[in-house]
């Protein structure tokens, strides 16, 4: 995994590691995979509510805002152990005094994703800044521990960088028939996007809301520790690569920096008006954020219990039921990962392995009716994002072949109050011999 298979996904390895130790150590089964992931969000939940600096009220509202409560808790996958790391490091930026505690928080951010390395390298720059200002205070042995962390931090870092260095065979960075994105999707609607979603749902009020806080910051003193993990995660959206849920990378990276830039009681106890008014200020500002996003987190739970979000349960069910597992199957794009997780072997005879591996040759990625009409399986399946539009251009190349659709397992694309088609899956079946001169496209 480490050393072979991450550099396709572009991901560091910590919760591939987590998985792989749950799966080979303690022979858990699938549906773990949702028990990990909420364990890993209540660490991070029990950290707000017992860390930070925020007034009660406000740690409450924090919690069942929707990227907390849901979004990084309910859907199960690496960005789940970001607030836990993330808040860590704004809890332990204050204390210079034992650089090893932020170290270690830094280290495992690094190693969640790649956001979370971006993270680590902006809050470690900002905590080391500080560090040299203090550096005539701290005696020689914490001194000492500041030169072994940096070693460390920069052994992660140069670690990783040869881990997920591409190779000339990953998908991402080679020409292939992969489609793109269309060209609609500039960068500036992007950029409005992650703006909107990742706070206040509204651009320009989003917009106005990182403006205020980051005046606060800078008046708190703290623009670097706002300013520079904000603007990272927002330029990682905008340039490099950003999908719905990486939207929280850019929330929480906000609430980290204002958890850094919090009065303590004792600096709230020697403020002017002025100062005492503005934080009262921020802190309704706060709560304007997390009262939008509770009703996020409302309507997506609501919508989760009404649509199912993913229709790789339903497919596996009714191969199960039918036996088509110990038949010939081919699949088609990476979507098929879900339904292989339910059974104990590979499944499908045109993708050599159980999990989809992102580098060329791309086994799987695009629908070749050549290579369906060919080998003749028994059945067909096709994962879709947008199944009503999908069904004109697959179900009528595939009737000419001789396939008919058996099944159709729903899917549902849940995104606060949003509700769309998508991960659904076309099963098709053959139901007589593949026809002489077959159309292929």
């Amino acid at each position: 995994i480490w050393f072979h298979e991450l550099r396709y996904e572009g991901t560091p390895g910590l919760w591939h590691t987590i998985l792989w130790i749950a799966q080979h150590w303690f022979h858990l089964p699938y549906a773990s995979l949702g028990v990990i992931g909420v364990l890993c969000a209540a660490a991070g939940a029990a950290l707000i509510l017992w860390k930070a600096p925020f007034p009660r009220p406000l740690s409450y509202l924090l919690l069942f805002s929707y990227f907390i409560v849901y979004q990084y808790a309910v859907v199960a996958r690496s960005y789940n152990l970001l607030p836990l790391l993330v808040f860590a490091a704004a809890y332990f930026y204050r204390d210079r005094a034992h650089p090893v505690r932020m170290t270690v928080a830094l280290i495992l951010l690094a190693n969640v994703a790649v956001h979370g390395t971006f993270l680590a390298a902006a809050f470690g720059l900002c905590f080391l800044i500080e560090a040299i200002k203090e550096w005539p205070k701290l005696d020689e042995a914490v001194r000492r521990r500041y030169w072994l962390c940096g070693a460390a931090i920069m052994l992660t870092f140069l670690f990783l960088f040869f881990i997920l260095r591409p190779t000339p065979d990953v998908k991402e960075f080679a020409k292939s028939e992969v489609a793109q994105d269309p060209a609609s999707y500039t960068s500036w609607v992007r950029f409005k996007e992650v703006l909107a979603f990742a706070f206040l749902d509204q651009p320009l009020l989003s917009a106005l809301f990182l403006f205020l806080a980051g005046l606060w910051c800078f008046k708190r003193g703290r623009l670097l520790p706002f300013l520079l993990p904000t603007s990272l995660m927002l330029f990682l959206f905008e340039a490099v690569h950003g999908r719905a849920h990486h939207h929280g990378t850019v929330f929480v990276a906000t609430i980290a920096a204002l958890w850094i830039a919090w009065p303590t009681s004792t600096e709230m106890q020697k403020f002017s008006p002025f100062d005492r008014r503005t934080t009262y200020a921020m802190a309704g500002l706060l709560a304007c954020l997390f009262c939008v996003n509770i009703w996020d987190a409302a309507v997506v739970m609501r919508n989760d219990y009404l649509y199912p979000y993913s229709g790789s349960d339903d497919a596996a069910r009714y191969l199960k039921q039918v036996g088509a597992d110990k038949s010939t199957i081919f699949g088609y794009t990476y979507g098929m990962a879900a339904i292989q997780a339910f059974f104990d072997h590979d499944i499908l005879e045109n993708i050599p392995t159980t999990y989809y591996h992102e580098g060329l040759p791309l086994h799987g990625e695009v629908i070749d009716f050549r290579e369906i009409r060919a080998a003749a399986p028994q059945y067909v399946i096709i994962f879709s994002h947008a199944p009503q539009a999908e069904f004109e251009e697959i179900d009528r190349p595939l009737r000419s072949s001789g396939y008919a659709l058996v099944h159709f397992s729903e899917g549902r694309i849940l995104y606060k109050r949003l509700v769309d088609f998508g991960t659904s899956y076309f099963i098709y079946q053959r139901i007589g011999p593949v026809p002489a001169q077959a159309p292929v496209q």
